[in-house]
């Protein structure tokens, strides 16, 4: 063994101990803070709406099924919007490092969750699919890199609480299929990959509707597949304008006010998702633009993909609610533009002086208007 093997070796091993060693510097002790209000207003709103916020139809028809009291069955939300957040904070500090992390903690709750008068959410602790798909496929998609079957089972079981997850199994096998396998370079192996995919995706949600159809019975699980296949039904297209102006009334804001602001909001995190792009990987082989998508990571792929499949389901749906359909994706993937963002104006701060003082006064203005949306959903939380 050489000496500079040894020497790295002897780093590398001590490497946690130097870290611990470290000093805490003020901006630690900033994020720790920081950190600790984030957790604790989430808690404040979660506990707020699961004892004040009386209980809609849609919950009410959940409950039905589960049998549980309206307390227990909101309190059982608890442990998904703990992986729902925890899973966020993974995603956007392996984006970005820890502070895209706070970012994208952030962005959850900026959502308006009642926006829409025909089905109002009143938060996070609202015993519905919604939230439990929304944490389970936020989780999928943190755990993707390094696992394939339990992102897989993940995504069967949302699909059982929230009948629109189905469109994130073609964006995940989309994503999937982009990047070699890991069984082998040949094409059979990532079709038996993919394959594998499918059928861990299959086997919790044809369990699901079993146990649905012994619990139901035949009349009763018939009625509910057809509120299930409702959703999937053709309906009369609502005008693009008028849709435009619904999605962005969902953020707290005026919907002049949001577009503007979410104008700024896609540009930095465009910036940021361009960045992989345009950065080479190691030992990169294969056609050029194979070459060039699978330098965005293969998780930000199935996430992208499954917000656009969403998206252009809830523009062909006549559909005129857009958070209740649409939760497990505004609650589990938009937040990670916030984190791509705070990865596009990260990078502005090191190309020159001018672009810096762009990428900082955007970071004041992301946070200022981030923690504005939460203060407004905080104070709604108490509001019946």
């Amino acid at each position: 063994m050489s000496s500079v093997t040894r020497l790295r070796d002897g780093v590398v091993a001590a490497s946690p101990a130097l870290r611990a060693a470290r000093p805490k510097s003020p901006t630690d002790v900033l994020f720790v803070v920081v950190l600790a209000v984030l957790v604790a207003v989430h808690l404040t709103i979660f506990f707020a709406v699961l004892v004040l916020a009386p209980v809609t139809a849609a919950e009410q028809a959940s409950i039905d099924l589960i049998r549980l009291p309206v307390e227990v069955a909101r309190a059982l939300i608890l442990p998904f919007h703990a992986v729902l957040l925890v899973s966020l904070y993974v995603l956007g500090r392996r984006a970005a490092g820890r502070w895209a992390g706070v970012g994208a903690i952030l962005a959850v709750l900026a959502l308006n969750l009642r926006a829409d008068p025909s089905a109002i959410i009143y938060g996070p602790s609202v015993a519905t699919g919604g939230w439990i798909a929304a944490s389970l496929l936020a989780a999928a998609v943190a755990l993707l890199p390094q696992r394939r079957v339990l992102p897989a089972v993940l995504l069967g079981v949302a699909a059982v609480a929230h009948a629109l997850m189905l469109l994130a199994l073609p964006a995940f096998v989309v994503a999937l299929a982009l990047f070699p396998s890991p069984s082998g370079p040949l094409a059979r192996d990532r079709v038996r990959d993919l394959g594998r995919f499918v059928g861990a995706w299959a086997v919790p949600f044809v369990l699901g509707q079993l146990l649905w159809f012994a619990d139901l019975g035949a009349d009763g699980y018939a009625a509910r597949a057809g509120e299930f296949l409702r959703e999937f039904e053709p309906h009369a297209l609502v005008p693009w304008f008028q849709q435009q102006v619904i999605v962005f009334d969902a953020w707290h804001f005026t919907p002049l006010t949001t577009i503007v602001l979410a104008a700024f909001l896609f540009l930095a995190a465009g910036t940021g998702v361009v960045r992989y792009f345009a950065v080479p990987r190691p030992e990169e082989t294969g056609p050029r633009l194979l070459v060039i998508a699978r330098r965005l990571p293969v998780e930000l792929w199935a996430a992208g993909l499954t917000l656009v499949l969403f998206s252009l389901w809830w523009a062909c749906s006549g559909d005129t609610a857009v958070i209740d359909p649409n939760l497990p994706v505004m609650a589990a993937v938009v937040p990670i533009i916030t984190a791509m963002a705070y990865r596009g104006a990260k990078w502005l701060l090191t190309v020159n002086r001018f672009w810096a003082l762009c990428g900082l006064l955007y970071l004041i203005g992301l946070v200022l208007a981030r923690s504005t949306q939460l203060l407004m959903t905080l104070v709604q939380a108490f509001q019946a």
